[in-house]
């Protein structure tokens, strides 16, 4: 599809999955490596071609972007966001507070955030525990006797 001269062609939020399958080329056993493809795909062209040429840095840089990629990834989705105008995503703590805003005084459960936010029970457990320890949100019980969490 062609575009104005004037207009890039849409622009695509990243992924952390497919960040870290673009970066296992440059850890295997392959007579020249390829590093850096996970740079180039979170918009770090600059790095990407410096791991390219030099291995990721004798294969350092890449053992080190092994743990920097979801920030690479959440970096360049946060800077598309601005780009476009749109309000960046919002983190699960972030998440969890806009379903107890939306839910009020009946509050919610970990099956309906577990439901509802798309994240495993572990992941909100946490996330509830952190959000609770800063007063944000407080925990009782409903008439059935049911967990429920809202805001104070």
């Amino acid at each position: 599809m062609a575009y104005p001269q004037d207009q890039a062609p849409p622009r695509e939020r990243r992924s952390v999955g497919m960040a870290y399958l673009l970066w296992i080329p440059s850890i295997l056993p392959i007579p020249v490596p390829v590093a850096g493809l996970h740079r180039f795909y979170t918009g770090r062209w600059e790095t990407g071609l410096l791991w390219l040429f030099t291995g990721g840095l004798c294969g350092v840089g890449s053992v080190v972007d092994l743990f920097l990629i979801p920030e690479q990834v959440r970096s360049f989705n946060s800077r598309l966001a601005r780009i476009s105008g749109q309000p960046p995503p919002m983190g699960l703590g972030q998440s969890i507070l806009a379903l107890a805003r939306r839910r009020g005084v009946r509050g919610f459960t970990v099956n309906d955030a577990v439901l509802e936010l798309g994240h495993s029970p572990e992941e909100i457990r946490l996330e509830l525990e952190h959000l609770m320890q800063e007063d944000c949100l407080h925990v009782t019980n409903d008439l059935e006797g049911r967990i429920i969490y809202r805001e104070p």
